[in-house]
């Protein structure tokens, strides 16, 4: 078994994940054994999984060690990975199942239940969000962190998911461990719940235009 520790990290995060095609033959490189293709998912994805992480938990020991376990995972098996549509939906389903069984593991241990249902997912509002970084707009800042609080976990996972990374309902389901109608079914609750709390206006905002702020120890 090869194994390594990606130890560029940090200088790599700079890099930016999202271009589909590029992803796509970086896949492919990597799959046929060019470990630099690898290194450069690393560094295009290090940062957006550690915010993924960062939404669950706050140990940022497992954040990181789950990343590094997903990529040595990947170069030890890429013999048999198969190919994919979207580099992204892959790494995020594939990092979602590793810290979470970390996370079981840390819960098992002080007898706490966490399962597909029980688990935390918070979202929080970037501090210079255009919308509300005025001091007048306070009780709009807590009127937006009550809807979300109002939501499950799983229901602002799928949010986070659909509207800010931008994943189809078909992968929002995959990673969620959904079938597809209770995938649509999830986000149309939660996009009610909102809508109740915050208004139409207000919640097509925080749905298009909203940055949400992710706290990333890098």
């Amino acid at each position: 078994m090869y194994s390594f520790v990606f130890t560029f990290g940090r200088e790599f995060a700079i890099m930016e994940s999202g271009n589909h095609t590029y992803d796509l033959e970086l896949w492919g490189s990597f799959r046929a054994g060019d470990e630099k293709a690898l290194e450069r998912l690393f560094g295009s994805y290090y940062a957006v999984l550690l915010n993924y992480g960062h939404k669950f938990t706050l140990n940022s020991y497992l954040i990181e060690e789950s990343v590094q376990d997903l990529f040595v995972r990947l170069w030890n098996n890429r013999s048999s990975i198969g190919s994919t549509n979207n580099v992204k939906h892959y790494l995020f389903k594939a990092y979602r199942h590793i810290l979470f069984r970390k996370l079981r593991k840390q819960a098992a241990n002080v007898m706490e239940k966490l399962d597909d249902e029980r688990y935390d997912f918070r979202i929080e509002l970037a501090p210079d969000q255009e919308m509300i970084k005025e001091e007048n707009d306070a009780e709009l800042r807590l009127t937006i962190e009550k809807g979300l609080a109002a939501l499950t976990s799983r229901q602002r996972e799928a949010i986070y998911l659909r509207f800010y990374e931008d994943l189809s309902y078909e992968e929002v389901s995959e990673i969620l461990n959904l079938n597809i109608g209770g995938t649509y079914k999830l986000i149309y609750r939660a996009l009610d719940g909102l809508r109740d709390v915050l208004g139409s206006a207000v919640l097509a905002v925080l749905l298009t235009g909203l940055r949400l702020h992710s706290i990333i120890l890098i």
